[in-house]
């Protein structure tokens, strides 16, 4: 029966054609104007009305890299509530934030595209149960006691790492002895200015020069990180071996393809470049690579297990367990090395001179002054505690967010926004983005302004505890929940190490060979169309507009060392 009425069909499209495309548009204009508006209760909520109808809008924003400021926008037209799509909408507020991530709604069908090695992982884990049972495997690996314990390898391992980043750039900077001629036009980042035109050292200085400080905090990272999950002698060595950094900048080409991967996977083959398919083996070599030999060397984290031994320890092997792994690789060296390149930016700024003596004058006061250009701050408990270092990754966390984006979630029972009965299924999410900008907590909310994590003069030591809490209770650098990152006490160690060992050693300048250097303070934008002719710092350094790691726009920032 059927096939007679497609049969019939078909021959009435074929002999009248004309009225059958009338019957077509009669039936998408009963369908989006008269059927969606009737049975979607969606329709009750603000919002654009193209948003209502279809997802294809989102989709497009997504693909161009302009979705981060259009919800945001959105927010600020339509107020705390706004629909994304006919099944998603996006909300505001610190109710919103502990009903969706406090309390736990599962994750949406997003995050299983972030599967590894054909199996998911603490993070792809969309049921909260799963999620629990693997979380409950690893978990006290990546708590803060286990993470300084001085029995333990990880800080020697930061340490020693700190020592070799220190090395470098007092040798590739400081002395000028090794320029970093490799990061100028490197193959895997067309965005780089050394493609467009030659400006590499073009004051001829023989000292001071400037070097990519991206792309070396990823590779300071991915040691760090690598070695922390497989073991000390198992993880990468690519501070020291310059040649092998090209692994992240294949790691970006990846990343960049986020649209693909996670919203439009059936295009992944359409959508992939050669460099990036080429980037995927790579990866996927240098990953297994270092799983195979950590296989054949047991090792320890000192008195722990590493990642990969308590893995196999609880049953997950192979690639099961090679799927944490790399998405710990991936997650952990990126988006440490976002919040280091934008701080390091931020301080190097002129206009933020006095944010560098200040932290100066806090690291000597505690440490004294470093004998060799390679000394490190092994103190690690002592810089947990420095207030002021504490201040300028809180706000550069805030500013800069390594991951800005939507982190959706499903509403799986009775959930009511604006009066509204939300049906099961309804994705729903809030914008980090949007939460670090409120103006009411967070005045002139543009601006990079450490100050507002310390106590004002004015300010009794409880107002300023009562306004400390409201901040944080915005914050979600890390997330919130039982979903929170679990790797974020190592990455705060990290940074608060780097940062701390750098400017006790140096002091650091824009490259004003590689930008134009602008004097006033005003905010970095996101998106590729605040770049306008990328000249100025400012321009040089805008955000990529994307759910994760939005480093600069152009993949780079140049940054010149001076002993202090």
């Amino acid at each position: 029966m059927l096939q007679d009425i497609l049969l019939q069909a078909h021959s009435f499209i074929v002999v009248h054609p004309y009225w059958s495309a009338i019957a077509a548009v009669g039936l998408l204009f009963v369908h989006y104007f008269i059927y969606l508006p009737i049975s979607s209760p969606l329709w009750k909520l603000p919002g654009p009305y193209t948003y209502r109808v279809s997802q294809i809008p989102a989709l497009n924003h997504q693909r161009r890299g302009t979705w981060i400021q259009k919800v945001y926008n959105l927010h600020k037209t339509y107020g705390p509530v706004v629909v994304l799509s006919p099944k998603e909408v996006s909300v505001y507020g610190l109710k919103y934030v502990n009903d969706i991530y406090i309390k736990n709604f599962p994750k949406s069908s997003f995050y299983a595209n972030f599967t590894n090695h054909g199996h998911d992982n603490i993070f792809a884990s969309l049921n909260n149960e799963q999620h629990l049972k693997y979380k409950k495997i690893i978990m006290r690996l990546y708590n803060k006691g286990n993470i300084m314990s001085p029995e333990n390898d990880t800080r020697r391992v930061m340490i020693e790492s700190t020592t070799k980043l220190l090395d470098y750039i007092y040798k590739s900077s400081v002395t000028g002895e090794t320029p970093d001629y490799a990061s100028v036009s490197p193959e895997l980042n067309l965005h780089a200015k050394g493609h467009h035109v030659a400006w590499f050292n073009k004051s001829q200085r023989s000292n001071n020069l400037g070097v990519e400080v991206f792309s070396l905090f990823g590779a300071y990272a991915m040691d760090v990180i690598s070695k922390f999950e497989l073991g000390k002698t198992n993880g990468s060595d690519l501070l020291d071996n310059p040649s092998d950094r090209e692994i992240i900048l294949k790691h970006r080409q990846v990343s960049g393809m986020l649209f693909w991967t996670t919203l439009m996977p059936e295009f992944w083959n359409l959508a992939a470049t050669k460099m990036v398919l080429q980037s995927v083996k790579d990866i996927s070599q240098f990953r297994v690579s270092l799983y195979d030999y950590a296989e054949r060397h047991f090792s320890r984290n000192g008195k722990s297990l590493t990642t990969l031994e308590s893995l196999k320890a609880n049953g997950l092997n192979g690639p099961q367990a090679y799927s944490f792994l790399s998405d710990n690789l991936f997650a952990g060296h990126e988006t440490t090395a976002v919040q280091l390149c934008y701080l390091v930016y931020e301080l190097s700024r002129p206009g933020n001179k006095s944010l560098v003596k200040r932290l100066q004058r806090e690291l000597f006061e505690h440490f004294g002054k470093p004998a060799m250009h390679n000394d490190v701050i092994e103190d690690l408990e002592q810089i947990d505690k420095l207030e002021f270092l504490d201040a300028l990754l809180l706000e550069n966390s805030r500013v800069h967010s390594s991951i800005p984006g939507a982190e959706p979630r499903v509403v799986n029972q009775e959930y009511t926004v604006e009066g509204v009965s939300l049906p099961r299924g309804t994705v729903i999410s809030c914008l980090p983005y949007a939460l670090h900008r409120d103006p009411a907590v967070f005045p002139k909310h543009e601006h990079f302004i450490p100050d507002r994590w310390l106590r004002y003069s004015e300010e009794t030591e409880e107002e300023f505890q009562q306004r400390l809490k409201l901040q944080n209770k915005y914050m979600m650098h890390f997330g919130k929940g039982i979903r929170m990152c679990l790797g974020m006490h190592l990455a705060w160690m990290e940074m608060k190490l780097v940062v701390a060992s750098l400017y006790w050693h140096f002091h650091s300048a824009l490259d004003d060979d590689w930008c134009e250097i602008k004097v006033d303070l005003e905010p970095i934008k996101f998106g590729r169309e605040n770049t306008k002719g990328a000249r100025s710092d400012q321009e040089m350094m805008c955000m990529s507009d994307a759910y994760t790691t939005t480093g600069p726009i152009n993949e780079e920032c140049w940054i010149r060392w001076f002993e202090n």
